[in-house]
């Protein structure tokens, strides 16, 4: 079993090493939601076959229906490299120094130890990251921010706008005191509940 649990934990590193370089992403996120400054924040974010987050502005999270997702744990790239290293170093430590005698104790050992690893590390990241994008939802965070068209707008009738806040896309319902056109870039000046005020976006200013 020696070599199985040295290939596992040279496996964990590497993908360790490369989680680090990158920037410890568990997944890219295409996320588009619909805000509502005064209730919460809404998005269906795409990552790894897709799943619904919703985030309260009060930064109370509720992630993957429930505290332990098994189908989450199982799709995470996050979860497996721990798993892997803790799992390699276990078998190591335990069986290849002759630690345990039994190598059906160090196997239970390691899986035990890989999972609760991968597990809790993987979780906690996902729930201070959650606790991140709630946080970046606060009105003043997309005052300034320059938007693009989707809905085109006008002084008599509301549009909607796209923009880029901390990592996240939203969508927003928004008003102006003139007229715009699908794909004009805008910029947020004002924040009513969940609906945004735009004017021309001068980008000499």
């Amino acid at each position: 079993m020696t070599p199985i649990y040295l290939f596992s934990l040279i496996v964990g590193g590497v993908l360790l090493a490369f989680s680090i370089i990158l920037g410890g992403k568990d997944a890219d996120l295409d996320a588009d939601g619909d805000l509502d400054l005064d209730g919460d924040l809404s998005a269906d974010v795409d990552a790894d076959g897709g799943f619904d987050k919703g985030i309260d502005l009060d930064h109370s999270t509720d992630i993957g229906g429930g505290d332990f997702d098994l189908l989450w744990m199982l799709k995470s790239v996050r979860f497996w490299t721990f798993f892997l290293t803790f799992f390699g170093a276990t078998g190591v430590v335990l069986g290849g120094l002759g630690l345990v005698n039994s190598w059906i104790l160090t196997l239970a050992a390691a899986i035990g130890m890989g999972s609760l690893s991968g597990y809790g590390i993987a979780k906690t990241v996902r729930v201070l990251s959650a606790d991140d994008a709630g946080a970046a939802a606060g009105k003043r965070d997309f005052i300034g921010k320059t938007a693009r068209v989707l809905v085109p707008l006008s002084k008599d009738e509301a549009g909607q706008v796209r923009v880029q806040v901390k990592g996240s896309t939203v969508d927003l319902m928004a008003t102006a005191d003139t007229d715009f056109s699908k794909n004009d870039e805008v910029m947020i000046i004002e924040m009513h509940g969940g609906r945004a005020r735009v004017a021309k976006f001068d980008a000499k200013s």
